[in-house]
C-alpha cells in the first residue's frame, strides 16, 4: 500500500514528532509512506525530516491551483514508486491545506482523509462538498468525533486518538538545586489568555526570584506577550525560543507546560509532556478529553491571573502532591494514549476506505 501524508507549515514543523511516529509505525506495517510538505518548510540539503519528501506551494492563486495540484500529484506518484502501484490514500494534517488536498487526491484518484485536529474545522468539514473518491473525516480526540458525529450525517467518520511513545521510567520535576522551569505552548490567536497566564505568572516570580519561562517566539509575537512582561518586569524571567513546540529535546526538560489557550486544539506535545512527566497545567477545554483535572493536569476554569497564580503556586509549594500528579498523567498515556494504538486506528480508517487493499499487504490480519 501507498499513502501520502500531507501537512501545512504548522503540521510540517510543530507537529514533526508526530508525523514522524506515524510513518514509523506505518512503514512497521507495510506501508509506503510519502510526505508533501510546504516548499517554505522543506528540509535543506543534508538534513531529513522524513524518509522521503516532496515540496508544495502553500499558496497558489486559485485559478493556478488545478494545474498546481497535478504537478504536485505527478512529483508524489514519482517519489512513491506508482509505476507498480497507485497511491491509495492521502492523509490530511492541517485545515489551510484542505482544498489544495482534495484536488490532489482527485488528480491521484486516491481515497482521501482529513484529519480534523481542532473543533473549528467541523463546519467547514460540513461544507465540503462530496467526492467521487471516498474521504472520511477522521478525529484525534473522542470529544472532537462526538462533535463530527453530531453534526455530519452520510460522511465517513473515524475516531484514532493521538498517542506517544511513555518513557518507562519518570524524571523528577522540581529536583534540588535547580530553578522552575515552565514552558508556555499555544497558538497566541487569544491574546488576552496569553496575556493573563503572564499576568499570573507575577506572583510566581517573586515566590520563585529564578523562575525560568520559556515561550514559542512566534506565539509570543502573535499574542504581544513581550510587551506585556516588559510592563510587569518579567521580561529577564522570558525567554523566546523560535519553533519551540517543535523542540521537543528542549521543551520536555522542563517542569512545567502551560496551555493557557482552549479553542478545542489536539496538541501532541501535551500527550509528550504527561508521558516524560512533566506537570501540565491548562485552561479547560471541554473539546481535550486528554485534560483531566486532578487525574493528567491542574486546570483552571477562569481565564483570570489570580486563578492562574492560585494553582501554579499550588503546585509549587505541594511538590510531593504534584509528583503523583505527574506518575497519574505518565499512567494515562501509558495506558490510553500509545503511539501503537494510533497507527493502528489510522490503518484501520485507510482499510475502511480502500477496503481491497486489506488484503495484498498493508495492514495486519485482525485489520479489517
Amino acid at each position: 500500500m501507498r499513502a501520502v501524508i500531507l501537512a501545512d507549515e504548522f503540521f510540517a514543523t510543530r507537529e514533526r514528532p508526530l508525523l514522524q511516529r506515524l510513518e514509523i509505525g506505518l512503514a512497521d506495517e507495510g506501508v509506503r509512506v510519502v510526505h508533501a510538505v510546504p516548499e517554505s518548510v522543506m528540509p535543506t540539503e543534508g538534513e531529513s525530516m522524513f524518509r522521503t519528501c516532496v515540496g508544495y506551494p502553500a499558496r497558489t492563486l486559485s485559478i493556478l491551483r488545478s494545474a498546481s495540484a497535478a504537478r504536485v500529484a505527478r512529483l508524489l506518484e514519482q517519489a512513491a514508486g506508482a509505476d507498480e502501484e497507485r497511491i491509495d490514500v492521502l492523509h490530511v494534517f492541517g485545515g489551510s491545506a484542505w482544498t489544495l488536498a482534495t484536488e490532489i487526491a482527485d488528480e491521484l484518484g486516491c481515497a482521501l482523509v482529513l484529519e480534523v485536529w481542532r473543533s473549528g474545522l467541523v463546519d467547514r468539514a460540513r461544507e465540503l462538498a462530496p467526492r467521487a473518491w471516498r474521504t472520511a473525516l477522521q478525529a484525534p480526540d473522542p470529544a472532537i468525533e462526538r462533535v463530527l458525529r453530531a453534526s455530519i450525517e452520510g460522511r465517513e467518520i473515524r475516531a484514532a486518538p493521538w498517542g506517544v511513545l511513555a518513557e518507562p521510567t519518570l524524571r523528577q520535576v522540581f529536583p534540588e538545586g535547580r530553578a522552575v522551569s515552565a514552558m508556555i505552548v499555544g497558538s497566541g490567536r487569544d491574546a488576552s489568555a496569553m496575556a493573563a497566564i503572564i499576568e499570573g505568572l507575577q506572583p510566581v516570580a517573586a515566590a520563585h526570584p529564578d523562575l525560568l519561562v520559556f515561550c514559542d517566539a512566534d506565539t509570543a509575537r502573535r499574542a504581544g506577550l513581550w510587551g506585556v512582561a516588559r510592563r510587569l518586569r518579567l521580561d529577564h524571567h522570558l525567554s523566546l525560543i523560535a519553533d519551540l513546540e517543535g523542540r521537543r529535546d528542549l521543551l520536555l526538560q522542563g517542569d512545567l507546560l502551560i496551555q493557557p489557550d482552549a479553542h478545542g486544539e489536539s496538541r501532541s506535545v501535551v500527550l509528550e509532556a504527561m508521558a516524560s512527566g512533566m506537570i501540565v497545567v491548562a485552561a479547560a477545554d471541554p473539546m481535550a478529553s486528554v485534560l483531566i483535572d486532578g487525574r493528567t493536569a491542574r486546570l483552571v476554569r477562569a481565564q483570570h491571573p489570580a486563578e492562574w497564580s492560585a494553582t501554579l503556586l499550588d503546585i509549587l509549594r505541594t511538590p510531593e502532591r504534584s509528583r503523583m500528579l505527574a506518575a497519574s498523567a505518565h499512567e494515562f498515556i501509558r495506558t490510553h494514549r500509545r503511539a501503537s494504538d494510533h497507527v493502528r486506528a489510522v490503518l484501520q480508517t485507510y482499510a475502511a476506505l480502500v477496503p481491497e487493499n486489506a488484503n495484498r499487504g498493508g495492514f495486519p490480519r485482525d485489520i479489517t
